[in-house]
């Protein structure tokens, strides 16, 4: 087993972990609601959590399979989404883009994906701020869930550019150098 490979691994562990946590601790609390008339979201079931549990899982093998890996993971936070969940699920397609977007030749892949989960996020956020009466306030929430959304799925992608840009740069080095 490669570094590489565990490196992976462990990401996948560690997102699952933390989305795990998220999703359990949406079942025991009260719903997420910020404002009067925030719409309602569907509770979790077994459904959820095997969502959760695939979408995260499978960033294990991302160094193997990636665009595959990067298909399962974005397709497991569109279903949870889609599905009116609580907000969240937000890791493994941000794994996935910046993985992506850090090797080469995949950079059309990356910005797929991040539109994508951009476009899911976005309809969660109109079936929540859709039932809010006072406009302002819904305008409020467009505002500042649509810039988180463009934060979470975007960042990734050019931190991911910026690490593919300086290990070019560190092989043409090395080349020049050798």
């Amino acid at each position: 087993m490669t570094r590489r490979t565990l490196a992976w691994i462990v990401i996948a562990l560690v997102v699952l972990i933390i989305e795990l946590g998220a999703t359990i601790g949406s079942t025991t609390g009260e719903s997420f609601s910020p404002v009067d008339g925030w719409g309602e979201t569907r509770h979790a079931d077994t459904l959820t959590f095997v969502i959760v549990v695939v979408g995260c899982g499978s960033l294990a093998f991302f160094d193997r399979f990636p665009r595959t890996v990067a298909i399962i993971s974005t397709a497991s936070y569109l279903v949870f989404a889609l599905r009116d969940h609580e907000l969240g699920m937000f890791l493994p397609p941000m794994v996935v883009i910046f993985g992506l977007a850090a090797h080469g030749g995949r950079r059309f892949a990356a910005i797929s994906f991040a539109v994508a989960s951009l476009a899911a996020g976005l309809v969660w956020v109109a079936s929540r701020a859709g039932t809010v009466e006072e406009p302002g306030v819904a305008l409020l929430a467009w505002v500042a869930f649509g810039s988180v959304l463009a934060a979470f799925f975007c960042v990734p992608l050019l931190i991911g550019e910026i690490v593919r840009a300086r290990s070019m740069l560190h092989d043409a080095r090395s080349a020049a150098a050798g």
